[in-house]
């Protein structure tokens, strides 16, 4: 005994000098389950560490706790546990809850609690037995407790909570009935042809005053989800409605083809069966030009002429309003229409942000139009409608870096397009996909002219800021390096050796980075263009100079070497000899 009382005032000691006086020990809640247990919930005492063994001593009252009427029954929680559970019969009775903790001889107790077994009953969940559609905007529930739990759904609350299976968020609806029967109910004010997941849940409304620690009784769990699709109705609004338009062929006609959006779930209410396309001409009634699922229908129509379309989707119920599009007579319409101005900015790698001011007039929808530049007959374009009373919309779809896109907006009056406006823009610039082809015009002994193509708009990666031409003569250790203005496509390198070899590659650049092209090696000559030919002409000139001199020299010396290579051999017959006669011999 008297080693005991020391350590306990050693302990005592201890925990005073390290100022660490252990907590007061208080039972946050109390819940009972039909015809189980009552099951309390603390928090435990750190201070008195993990091995702390703690118990709850729960003893059937007659009367507002009064007197004891049963035994009292226990249950113990260790290694820091926060609740334990001991078993009752009889919840129509109050009873006597006390907690206590113990760890090294030191034992903490909790204030007592004096609860009656209904006031804190948890209700098992509940069990929806039906779940069915009865309008296209309502559904009908009916459920019920389990056992004998109540003996009236007059005593108890209800909650309802459903939700569109396509989304995260549930709606609630609180409700208590007012007669004796299953529990029902009839949902309204919900959307037609939407899958919903429905649950309940219920808390017992018994009326007693009894005293009850951490308020009213604890709602049930939640009975397991029931599915139920609420009736289709016509869709409540119409596809939006545009056009593509072709150019006139030699007979007068062009190819419109006319497309529209699909409705969303909520627009639809219902499987679209079809859509109707109706076309106009100003004096005349309407014609149907197609009934389609897809989501276009090409004409070929007069180009001179204007039309109207209108187009509806059909559902299993009905059919929605129609979407009005005036398309005009081709030649100089758009040159009347107001002008929009617009502003553009990339909103990431992948989209882009338009604004423009708001027209003043009542407009009844906006009309965007994108597609990639060069633009080439029969190109995709991307559109997309948005309604009037916004000044800015992000483009998502369609939307890639490095890549030039042509964006217009058009501004609708009734189905009339009344403004427009275009402008350009990269979501994000990137590196140019290659470098320009480089090569020599001309080759000097010490110069080389260079050019380089002009890059295809769809290898641009963005717009070109410069071109940088590195070259390096024969002998040299480093390149020398010239910026040039992006306008420019030729440079002239000067200042090189006759017969000598110099390595260049160019370098193109944008906002997103830069691209090397592969390097060309220019070997010089050793003569410019004309030196060859000049020397040879002096030559041949010389020559035939000299030929030439030589050949007139002859023909004046004619007679002189005509005396010396030729000498002159007298004519017997113009000589003396012809008439000499012989004297006459004297033997």
């Amino acid at each position: 005994m008297q080693l005991t009382l020391g350590c306990v005032l050693i302990f005592l000691t201890s925990v005073s000098c390290s100022g660490l006086a252990p907590r007061s020990l208080k039972l946050e809640y109390c819940v009972s389950f039909w015809a189980k247990k009552i099951t309390c919930y603390w928090n435990p005492l750190l201070d008195m560490g993990p091995e702390t063994t703690y118990r709850l001593h729960i003893t059937e009252e007659a009367g507002r706790c009064q007197m004891d009427f049963g035994h009292t029954r226990s249950c113990a929680a260790t290694q820091g546990g926060s609740a334990c559970s001991v078993p009752v019969e009889n919840l129509f009775a109050f009873y006597k809850i006390n907690l206590t903790a113990e760890s090294r001889g030191i034992q903490v107790s909790a204030p007592e609690m004096c609860i009656h077994g209904m006031s804190i009953v948890k209700l098992s969940a509940p069990e929806v037995s039906i779940a069915e559609a009865n309008k296209s905007r309502c559904f009908y529930l009916e459920w019920n407790i389990p056992g004998d739990e109540v003996l009236s759904v007059l005593e108890t609350e209800y909650e309802i909570q459903f939700r569109d299976v396509a989304e995260t968020s549930w709606m609630q609806v609180n409700l208590t009935l007012s007669e004796n029967a299953p529990g029902f109910a009839n949902i309204c004010h919900v959307a037609p042809f939407t899958n919903y997941s429905v649950r309940v849940r219920a808390k017992y409304l018994h009326e007693v005053s009894f005293a009850i620690s951490g308020g009213r009784p604890p709602w049930s769990d939640w009975s397991g989800e029931r599915f139920v699709r609420t009736l289709p109705e016509v869709p409540s609004t119409g596809p939006a409605l545009w056009r593509k338009l072709g150019h006139s062929d030699g007979y007068g006609n062009r190819v419109v083809v006319l497309m529209w959006k699909p409705l969303t779930p909520k627009e639809a209410n219902g499987e679209i069966l079809g859509y109707s396309l109706h076309s106009q001409k100003r004096g005349e009634p309407a014609m149907l030009q197609c009934f389609t699922p897809n989501l276009q229908c090409s004409l070929l129509l007069p180009a001179r002429e204007e039309f109207t379309f209108f187009v509806v989707a059909t559902n299993m119920v009905g059919m929605s309003p129609p979407t009005k599009l005036v398309v005009p007579p081709s030649g100089g319409q758009e040159a009347l229409l107001s002008p929009l101005p617009i502003l553009v900015s990339p909103a990431g790698d992948h989209s882009l942000l338009l604004r423009w001011p708001l027209p003043s007039n009542p407009v009844t929808v906006y009309i965007f139009e994108w597609g990639q530049l060069p633009a080439k007959e029969g190109r995709d374009i991307s559109w997309h409608y948005q309604p009037a009373s916004v000044g800015h919309a992000l483009i998502t779809e369609a939307i890639k870096p490095g890549k030039l896109y042509e964006l217009k907006v058009f501004t609708l009056v009734d189905g009339k397009i009344w403004a427009s406006g275009s402008t350009s823009a990269y979501s994000k610039q990137i590196a140019p996909l290659r470098a320009p082809t480089l090569y020599p015009v001309r080759v000097w002994k010490s110069r080389v002219e260079l050019q380089w193509e002009i890059l295809p708009l769809e290898e641009r990666g963005g717009v070109i800021r410069n071109y940088t031409v590195f070259y390096k003569k024969e002998g040299d250790n480093e390149h020398t390096a010239v910026v040039l203005d992006s306008s420019v496509h030729g440079y002239l390198i000067e200042g090189l050796a006759p017969s000598s070899a110099v390595t260049v590659f160019i370098t193109v650049a944008n906002d997103g980075g830069s691209t090397d092209g592969p390097v060309l090696t220019i070997h010089t000559k050793d003569s410019d263009y004309g030196e060859t030919e000049i020397l040879s002409s002096v030559l041949c000139v010389g020559f035939l100079f000299i030929l030439l001199a030589g050949s007139l020299a002859c023909l004046w010396k004619h007679q002189l070497l005509r005396k010396y290579l030729w000498p002159p051999i007298p004519d017997p017959a113009k000589s003396n000899l012809a008439t000499w006669a012989p004297q006459k011999c004297v033997w």
